[in-house]
Protein backbone atom coordinates (compact mmCIF):
# COMPACT_ATOMS: atom_id res chain seq x y z
CA UNK A 1 0.00 0.00 0.00
CA UNK A 2 1.45 3.62 -0.73
CA UNK A 3 2.27 5.68 2.01
CA UNK A 4 0.24 8.80 2.34
CA UNK A 5 3.06 11.21 1.03
CA UNK A 6 2.61 9.86 -2.78
CA UNK A 7 -1.06 11.17 -2.82
CA UNK A 8 -0.84 14.86 -3.86
CA UNK A 9 -3.94 16.95 -2.45
CA UNK A 10 -5.61 18.39 -5.47
CA UNK A 11 -5.56 22.23 -6.24
CA UNK A 12 -8.47 23.94 -4.21
CA UNK A 13 -8.75 21.44 -1.73
CA UNK A 14 -9.92 23.26 1.53
CA UNK A 15 -6.85 23.80 4.22
CA UNK A 16 -7.84 20.75 6.02
CA UNK A 17 -7.54 18.09 3.38
CA UNK A 18 -4.34 16.04 4.13
CA UNK A 19 -2.58 13.79 1.75
CA UNK A 20 -3.11 11.00 4.73
CA UNK A 21 -7.28 11.80 4.21
CA UNK A 22 -6.96 11.53 0.27
CA UNK A 23 -5.23 8.06 1.01
CA UNK A 24 -7.35 7.14 3.36
CA UNK A 25 -10.51 8.00 1.17
CA UNK A 26 -8.66 6.13 -1.64
CA UNK A 27 -7.60 2.93 0.26
CA UNK A 28 -11.71 2.64 1.76
CA UNK A 29 -13.56 3.67 -1.64
CA UNK A 30 -11.88 1.73 -4.41
CA UNK A 31 -12.67 -1.60 -3.54
CA UNK A 32 -15.86 -0.49 -4.73
CA UNK A 33 -14.95 0.87 -8.25
CA UNK A 34 -13.83 -0.98 -10.98
CA UNK A 35 -11.65 1.85 -12.44
CA UNK A 36 -8.87 3.40 -10.42
CA UNK A 37 -9.95 6.17 -8.51
CA UNK A 38 -7.93 9.68 -8.27
CA UNK A 39 -6.83 11.90 -5.92
CA UNK A 40 -9.79 14.46 -7.21
CA UNK A 41 -11.95 11.20 -7.17
CA UNK A 42 -11.13 11.06 -3.00
CA UNK A 43 -11.54 15.30 -3.11
CA UNK A 44 -15.23 14.80 -4.45
CA UNK A 45 -16.45 12.39 -2.03
CA UNK A 46 -14.35 13.75 1.25
CA UNK A 47 -16.49 17.29 -0.21
CA UNK A 48 -19.46 15.73 -0.28
CA UNK A 49 -19.56 13.92 2.61
CA UNK A 50 -18.47 17.71 4.65
CA UNK A 51 -21.54 19.25 2.73
CA UNK A 52 -23.24 16.33 4.13
CA UNK A 53 -22.42 16.85 7.47
CA UNK A 54 -22.54 20.38 7.65
CA UNK A 55 -26.29 20.48 6.35
CA UNK A 56 -27.24 17.81 9.20
CA UNK A 57 -25.49 19.42 11.67
CA UNK A 58 -26.86 22.85 10.99
CA UNK A 59 -30.39 22.36 9.59
CA UNK A 60 -33.23 23.18 11.41
CA UNK A 61 -36.35 21.04 11.81
CA UNK A 62 -39.58 22.44 11.07
CA UNK A 63 -41.41 19.43 11.59
CA UNK A 64 -43.62 18.56 14.56
CA UNK A 65 -42.36 15.33 16.68
CA UNK A 66 -45.18 14.21 18.42
CA UNK A 67 -46.04 11.23 20.65
CA UNK A 68 -47.93 8.34 20.38
CA UNK A 69 -51.70 8.86 20.33
CA UNK A 70 -53.97 7.74 23.23
CA UNK A 71 -54.76 4.41 20.66
CA UNK A 72 -51.51 3.93 19.90
CA UNK A 73 -50.53 3.76 24.08
CA UNK A 74 -52.99 1.43 25.13
CA UNK A 75 -52.08 -1.08 22.23
CA UNK A 76 -48.48 -0.73 23.71
CA UNK A 77 -49.65 -1.63 27.47
CA UNK A 78 -51.68 -5.05 26.43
Amino acid sequence: KPAAEEFRVPSGAPSWVTPELIAHTLQVWQPYYASPLTPEDALAMIQAASGLIEVLSTETSHETVRGPRPSQQSRART
